[in-house]
């Protein structure tokens, strides 16, 4: 059977049995692996190998990573560091929604992984509001400001395999210059929508009424695990020649031994207990997303789209639909960026773009769609409590119209400034 087909079938029965019987999404994603192998007529021995592969390719790269945020979130959490972080940040910035949309995108940039920082960041939240529905508002202004600071940012994955696939004239600086920028617009939006919406005066009095008191000096044993994460950059980038694979291994496992060494005698096994058992969950629901992935990197899938949208699309539109057709299909921007730079390196796209509009085409498709594919969206779901459509309707949503919006600057870029 067309794996394009079948791909379309296998999400929309993924969404379907996700919304109706409330599956944990590790069924339902290694489900839909499952059934799209088959359907593509490969044997049964290939496609359960193929699952146990994309789990542990998903281990293999973000396995220490979110273990590590995990773990550092609940040490600060059972010593009661969380609220010192909290009495920091809001010296700076006042606002609950200003205050989760900025840490969000602060914490994913060292950190490499979206997921990593909002794992990190989810027990900081219940500090800022006691309403449910408020704090809800605010976990997704973490994970849209996470996202936006992993996609955009130079040099996280995501931006880094461009520029490594393509080896193309383009600045670092220059990139950074007009994609931080964008992404901050981007994020401000949505803030600003999210504070029109619903009023946080009550929490905003709250946290300004507390203001004399925590005024002072930075709670260094608070901050510490990030302060180490920051310093192992430089060091495992510029001093040690790591790769971004293996730096974000070397920086994460650096913040979680400061954690741990920092932490009082009382608090190491629990913490350590609590914060395993947290990133178990997260991971192998990461995992099945990773299976349903790989299985769809393994078919001729990402070769039947190529030719159906070189021979289908203008130039300009082939790069922006190649990625956001990726990134539904497997839900890693990371590998969407990877696949879709390995694509078009081969194609005559490199000659035509202006290279600064390219990145961004491809960048504006990986936030389009992310959806149950996404392990982002089904942390969100499990984390926040809310239904699929409300999940869809806050973060899927949003994250397509900032693709949009960056496919369009894209096409101004290229007109502007074309090759």
């Amino acid at each position: 059977m067309n794996s394009i087909l079948v791909f379309v079938i296998v999400i929309v029965a993924i969404s379907i049995i996700g919304f109706r019987f409330r599956l944990p999404p590790f069924f339902t994603l290694v489900g839909g692996a499952i059934a799209f192998g088959l359907m593509i007529g490969t044997s049964p021995d290939a496609v359960f190998q193929q699952i146990a592969m994309g789990c542990a390719s998903m281990f293999n790269s973000l396995g220490i990573p979110i273990l590590a945020g995990s773990v550092i979130a609940k040490y600060l959490a059972e010593q009661g560091l969380i609220q010192l972080i909290v009495s920091d940040l809001r010296n700076l910035l006042k606002h609950p929604p200003t205050l989760s949309g900025i840490a969000g995108y602060l914490i994913a940039v060292p950190s490499t992984c979206p997921i990593t920082a909002f794992i990190i960041l989810t027990p900081v939240i219940e500090f800022f509001t006691s309403d449910k529905k408020k704090r809800s508002l605010l976990l997704y202004l973490v994970a849209i400001g996470s996202t936006l600071g992993v996609a955009y940012v130079y040099p996280t994955p995501v931006t880094y395999s461009l520029f490594d696939s393509f080896r193309i004239n383009l600045s670092p600086i220059i990139y950074n210059l007009v994609a931080i920028p964008m992404s901050l617009i981007f994020l401000g939006l949505i803030i600003w929508y999210i504070r029109r919406q619903v009023k946080f005066e009550e929490d905003f009095n709250l946290i300004k009424s507390g203001k004399k008191r925590d005024e002072g000096s930075l709670h260094l044993r608070a901050w510490a695990p990030f302060l180490v994460i920051f310093l192992a950059i430089p060091i495992g980038y510029l001093l040690l020649g790591m790769s971004h694979a293996g730096l974000l291994q070397f920086i994460m496992l650096a913040g979680m031994i400061t954690a741990v060494a920092t932490a009082r005698e009382d608090v190491r096994w629990t913490g350590w207990v609590l914060g395993a058992k947290h990133g178990g969950v997260v991971l192998f629901d990461i995992c099945g997303a990773g299976a349903l992935g790989y299985i769809i990197q393994q078919s001729t899938f990402p070769a039947d789209v190529s030719i159906m949208l070189v021979t289908s699309l203008p130039i300009y539109l082939f790069p922006f639909i190649l990625a956001a057709i990726l990134q539904t299909a497997q839900g890693s921007r990371i590998v969407t960026a990877y696949l879709s730079a390995q694509v078009l390196a081969t194609t005559v796209v490199t000659t035509m773009l202006n290279p600064l509009a390219l990145f961004l085409m491809i960048i504006a498709g990986t936030s389009v769609i992310c959806f149950v594919t996404d392990p982002y969206f089904w942390l969100l779901h499990r984390t926040s409590g809310d239904e699929v459509k409300t999940v869809f309707k806050r973060y899927t949503v949003p994250l397509a119209l900032i693709g949009f919006a960056t496919y369009l600057l894209a096409l101004v870029i290229q007109f502007l400034m074309p090759v």
